[in-house]
């Protein structure tokens, strides 16, 4: 087949199509859905709808159709299906619905061998002919589930997101096809005649068709891109790829070594697509992007200098501007650059995927359970895909101990809008040496969460006298769930309910004075101006709190305390709620004296963990608390008089006479190194501007004194 203008019809015959192993998996939805069926369905006889571009490369390999019977097989071409196989994989589902209703429809009309001839060409020009399918996805798995599908086969239970979409969209399918024939103005055989016009328009679908020769694959990339620069709706992610394998063409003097980078880019793009896949399967995860995570990794990854440069579509223009500089620069300089952008992109996929498919009874896994119910998991996700694959599992446990109790006490607790802290974190993502160990990332997060909910802040939020209204039920059962479970340990008896019941929605939070009553059960007004202004002083407090269920809650938590204590608290089932038996009355004394024990509980399990130099405040008060490899890199650091990179940094480490440091090649040291200048910085000892770090005055002058 020749480049050109192409009817659907005439693309079908050039063989079969298979999805290459680098292409994204079929990611349809309702909103693409519904156009197609509109589009179909709405266009006016005699028109032409254009259907877009579709980009295939001939291959050497064919299949065989055998045929029963008489006759002999035949041969069927190999094309990759380069650009299109969302559409073309859409009207594979539409078709087999539409073959599907008309099977039902043709013996309810007087033109049942017909319609039946129909339905075979339909199947046999679009779906299977003689046991050779007309498209074959891009993983083996989701392949035999569409032929599945299409086959009406027995279908298991879709495993991953991309085969639930294609259920979801034959199902979608099925649904438009059947209001057709609910309608009560049509007969059966005008439904047959409309779902043959809609297939007379399917045939008829103008394309225009870039065909690549087998032995010319980079033609395929440059077509891709250049078409996909003229305002297709393609998403950031896929944009990269074409570009980065455009650029690797153009920037490789040796043929070969751009076609081996373009290899690289091309199966790195299939894991990252097979990661985001598990990502999405991840139960702690709705919905995430590529784009979201390729943002995430370009945090980490680039030098950006305002929170607009990191944003969709704004990184990837710069990171364009920045890969063409250097192709103009250094051609080759270009493509280490391309080499080391793709592989730290990957790993950045692989990594969050990792943290994401953490399920289970582990700490881990139940630590990164936690951070998702709390809600704000997302910032920190640039955090944990650079530093993941350099922590073992206890370090991985401390980090994501602290990004929970930050989320806890900022967001859940503190109540801080969910941009607080947003743009520290994304610097300390950037500025924070890959490599570098926990204690690095753990005294950041600390030091960002001080800014805002540090010990004696979290104390005066938990003290305060509208806590209940200030403070969502979800946080305040997560809270109460967490205090169950502490006092169930105490009692040596399991906790009897689980976090996600607990947040879910057959639990609330009781208030044990009732938040209305008919009368108030004190008669000392203290300072307060009336009874009732005293009242409610305590009734929101987190002392006259606790966890229940709504069906507690509902029997029992308008009555007096008397009735509480002497039925309902001894009913309970949690201890959040049978400690308050112990009380022979309830009173203001008694609320202070609860929330007194909750506060210490909560200080205790939420605690913020010492940070090195936390009590630091000057640079200079610094030096003496440095240690021997700390002092050796900050001299290092005033060696280098204009400043250099962490590796550069390293090899002066090496070369003074009294270091502990010996290899300059060690990335385990250069790690370390890196970590240290971390924390240089963080008590103004250092500085960073890009990959340069620099001693700030007060360094050089402490060194030289």
């Amino acid at each position: 087949m020749e480049s050109g203008k192409k009817s659907l019809e005439e693309l079908t015959t050039a063989g079969v199509f298979h999805v290459p192993q680098y292409q994204r998996y079929y990611s349809w939805t309702e909103p693409e859905w519904d156009d197609l069926w509109t589009d179909l369905s709405t266009l006016p006889e005699g028109k032409q709808h254009y259907f877009g571009t579709v980009i295939i490369q001939e291959t050497q390999r064919t299949v065989t159709a055998h045929r029963d019977g008489y006759g002999s097989d035949t041969e069927k071409d190999v094309n990759l299906l380069i650009d299109g196989q969302q559409r073309l994989t859409s009207l594979t589902l539409l078709v087999k619905s539409m073959t599907e209703a008309l099977r039902e429809i043709a013996p309810e009309t007087e033109h049942e061998d017909q319609i039946l001839e129909e339905v075979a060409d339909m199947r046999q020009q679009f779906i299977e002919e003689d046991n050779v399918y007309f498209l074959k996805l891009l993983d083996e798995d989701d392949s035999e589930f569409l032929e599945r599908i299409v086959d009406g086969r027995y279908q298991r239970d879709p495993e991953r997101p991309s085969q639930r979409k294609l259920v979801d969209a034959k199902s979608f399918f099925d649904e438009k096809i059947a209001e057709l024939r609910n309608r009560p103005d049509l007969e059966p055989l005008d439904v047959a005649n409309q779902l043959n016009r809609i297939w007379e328009t399917i045939l008829d679908l103008e394309l225009m068709v870039y065909v690549v020769e087998a032995g010319n694959p980079e033609k395929a990339t440059l077509i891709f891109d250049s078409v996909n620069d003229r305002g297709r709706a393609l998403s950031t992610f896929d944009k990269t790829k074409s570009f980065l394998m455009r650029m690797a063409y153009l920037a490789a003097d040796d043929e070969s070594e751009g076609q081996a980078t373009i290899d690289s880019i091309r199966q790195a793009f299939g894991e990252m697509y097979d990661d985001h896949q598990k990502i999405l399967d991840s139960p702690y995860v709705d919905d995430i992007s590529d784009d979201a995570i390729q943002r995430y990794h370009f945090i980490t990854f680039f030098d950006w200098t305002e929170r607009q440069d990191h944003q969709t579509p704004t990184f990837l223009d710069l990171l364009k501007a920045r890969i063409r500089s250097l192709r103009e620069e250094d051609p080759e300089a270009c493509l280490a650059y391309i080499r080391e952008y793709t592989e730290g992109l990957e790993a950045g996929f692989d990594n969050l995927a990792d943290v994401l498919s953490q399920t289970g009874d582990g700490d881990i896994a139940n630590l990164v359970h936690r951070i998702h119910k709390l809600r704000h998991a997302t910032k920190f996700y640039p955090i944990l895909l650079k530093a993941w694959p350099d922590l073992d599992q206890a370090e991985q446990e401390d980090l994501l101990d602290v990004i929970e109790t930050y989320i806890f006490r900022v967001y859940a607790i503190g109540n801080h809008p969910t941009y607080t802290g947003r743009s520290s974190l994304q610097t300390l993502a950037r500025d924070t040496e890959q490599g570098s160990d926990a204690e690095a990332w753990i005294n950041g997060i600390v030091d960002v969460m001080n800014n805002y909910q540090d010990d004696d802040q979290f104390t005066r939020t938990l003290s305060r006298s509208d806590l209940y209204t200030s403070v969502s039920s979800q946080d305040l059962r997560y809270l109460f769930y967490f205090y169950n479970e502490y006092r169930a340990r105490e009692e040596k008896e399991e906790g009897s309910i689980t976090l996600d019941e607990a947040m879910g929605e057959e639990y609330t939070v009781e208030h044990i004075w009732p938040q209305t009553v008919d009368e108030i059960p004190f008669e000392d007004t203290g300072s307060y101006p009336n009874l009732e202004q005293r009242y409610n002083a305590y009734k929101h407090r987190l002392g006259n709190l606790t966890l229940a269920s709504k069906s507690w809650n509902s029997e029992w938590g308008n009555d007096d305390f008397e009735t509480k204590r002497t039925e309902g608290y001894e009913e309970s089932t949690l201890w959040v709620q049978k400690d308050i038996r112990d009380y022979e009355d309830w009173s203001i004394d008694n609320i202070q004296d609860r929330e007194e024990i909750l506060i210490q509980f909560v200080m205790e399990f939420w605690d913020a963990p010492s940070t090195r130099f936390g009590d630091i405040d000057e640079p200079e008060n610094a030096i003496s608390e440095l240690s021997s490899r700390e002092n050796t890199v900050l001299h290092a650091l005033c060696d280098a008089s204009s400043g250099g990179a962490r590796r550069y940094i390293h090899r002066k480490a090496c070369e003074r006479a009294d270091s502990s440091f010996e290899n300059p090649d060690s990335n385990d040291e250069r790690n370390e190194v890196g970590s240290i200048l971390s924390r240089l910085a963080r008590v103004g000892l250092a500085d960073r501007e890009k990959r340069t770090w620099y001693a700030t005055d007060e360094a050089r002058a402490a060194v030289s004194d």
